[in-house]
């Protein structure tokens, strides 16, 4: 902590620096945050979060550092605290620029507690609308949406004490299921005191019960087929490459050899780094390596709103894996399922974690032949059990390309484009440091697009000239950058165990350390 006041008083101005000093504020307080009572505060307020911490989130979110995530602890500090002034002023400032139905539970929350019900029921139902997973039971009762006794919604567990009662950490939901938008949030009394909503919702619970054969059926949907992309389609990232093949693609191929040693193939491996640069196309490349199928999941097409439901259909993934193996299972934007059971504050999601690590683990079935690969983001978010040796063992820190790689990913996108000259690729490579395989492909399309205006005016087809490239240069900057900065703080204050070794050498080889 000292280390990281001493780095904040020479940088002052680092928002993501900020967030993540705030972030350990409140994870080594004993706040009275986490009580049930600090949910409510009166309006004398008792301290619920410590000036520096809140102070910290100030700093954060005013250099527009940690999105959503921290403007939202940022208001439940302030709630907890009895800062309800400052509270709402910022939160409708904030809501003013982008709606979010967490900012506006919080906001809701903060109209109650001073005593504005009706304003906080609507802000309330607007929030429940876009992601019913929000509701909470004795909040709607205390609104008067809700008769009192009547059933909870079903889902989540419900939340009498308010939202993200934990510290920052806890407030990171890792996916919002799909609302059903046939369900008005919006609640109308009837005569014997419930309501045509809660009805409504039993009666499709009744009819929706989880079952084995739906279970079965989510997993079928997903595409089986294989693939015939290899490493010869990745540029560049050859570390990478050499690194997936002693360890993956090697007890494929030498599969006595293994035996003998008692080890099969299988296993998992993470692919974390910057987005846009090729996580998921290392993942098909491997199993185009291995002969396998490559099944990618989206997390919507794994969870469910129904109770045990999610948890029975990654069951029957596996199963159809350990059918069909080699099979690699593919999960990206990792973090939002397999988030840490310390974030967020409901059992769904731990019981999904479980369900999941269960899996990787073989108790429902020998994994042999399947691999499970998953490509994150967000690293630090990541539950550690899935770190544990026989899961994700194998961690890969996937970089933006090199310049050679850069050259070959622009000479490929390049390549289609209208030219009446040549393009100076090596000259495009090397002023483009830093930037993604995502970044150069929006380079290439931004460039041709002052050729196609004029071929449409025209009505005749208008080569692309390296004066575009010069242009679009000019508009389109590296979307790593944003992520170097987060992912050095973490390495160099949270790099327990040498977790982030790889990340820190990267930034050494790019002066950013």
């Amino acid at each position: 902590m000292r280390a990281l006041r001493q780095a904040l008083e020479q940088d002052p101005k680092n928002g993501p620096l900020w967030a993540h000093y705030a972030e350990l504020l409140l994870q080594n307080e004993d706040s009275p945050s986490k009580s049930p009572s600090a949910a409510a505060p009166t309006h004398s307020g008792r301290p619920g979060v410590s000036p520096e911490a809140i102070e910290a989130l100030r700093n954060a979110v005013d250099l527009g550092a940690g999105g959503v995530r921290i403007a939202t602890e940022l208001i439940r500090s302030l709630r907890v605290s009895g800062r309800l002034a400052e509270a709402v002023i910022r939160v409708e400032k904030m809501l003013s620029d982008a709606t979010h139905p967490r900012l506006q539970l919080e906001h809701a929350w903060v109209l109650a507690l001073r005593d504005e019900n009706e304003d906080a029921a609507r802000v309330y139902q607007s929030a429940v609308e876009s992601d019913p997973s929000l509701a909470d039971v004795e909040f709607e009762e205390r609104l008067g949406l809700r008769a009192s006794g009547t059933s909870p919604r079903i889902g989540r567990a419900s939340r009498g004490t308010g939202p993200s009662e934990q510290p920052l950490q806890s407030q990171e939901q890792p996916f919002d299921p799909e609302p059903d938008r046939d369900e008005s949030i919006h609640e109308e009394s009837t005569p014997e005191g419930g309501s045509e909503m809660t009805d409504r919702r039993e009666a499709v619970q009744a009819s929706h019960q989880p079952d084995e054969d739906a279970a079965e059926e989510s997993a079928s949907h997903l595409a089986w087929g294989d693939i015939f992309t290899t490493f010869r389609d990745v540029a560049g990232l050859d570390d990478v490459k050499d690194q997936i093949r002693l360890r993956i693609i090697a007890p494929f191929q030498n599969e006595k050899i293994y035996q003998a040693f008692g080890r099969s193939a299988g296993g998992g491996l993470l692919l974390y780094g910057p987005p846009g640069c090729g996580k998921t196309f290392v993942a098909r490349a491997t199993a185009g390596e291995i002969g396998a199928r490559f099944v990618s999941i989206g997390i919507n097409e794994i969870l469910d709103r129904w109770i045990g439901q999610s948890e029975k259909v990654i069951h029957a993934l596996f199963d159809q894996a350990r059918a069909n193996a080699p099979t690699v299972l593919f999960f990206d934007e990792f973090d939002a399922l397999g988030g840490s059971r310390g974030v967020g504050d409901n059992q769904f999601f731990r019981t999904v974690v479980d369900q999941l690590l269960q899996e990787m683990d073989g108790v429902g079935g020998v994994n042999e032949g399947v691999l499970v690969f998953a490509a994150t983001n967000l690293p630090w978010h990541v539950d550690a059990a899935f770190r544990r040796p026989g899961r994700f063992d194998r961690v890969i820190f996937v970089p933006p390309p090199d310049e050679a790689a850069r050259r070959k990913i622009l000479a490929t996108h390049i390549e289609p484009l209208p030219t009446a000259t040549p393009i100076d690729v090596d000259r495009l490579a090397k002023r483009t440091t830093l930037f993604s395989g995502a970044d150069l492909r929006a380079l290439c399309e931004r460039a041709s697009e002052r050729a196609l205006s004029a071929s449409l005016r025209t009505n005749e087809v208008v080569p692309v000239t390296q004066d575009d490239f010069e242009r679009g240069l000019e508009e389109v900057r590296s979307t790593a950058e944003e992520w170097i900065a987060t992912a050095r703080n973490h390495a160099k204050y949270s790099n327990q165990g040498g977790r982030y070794d790889d990340v820190i050498r990267f930034l050494k080889s790019i002066n950013r350390w």
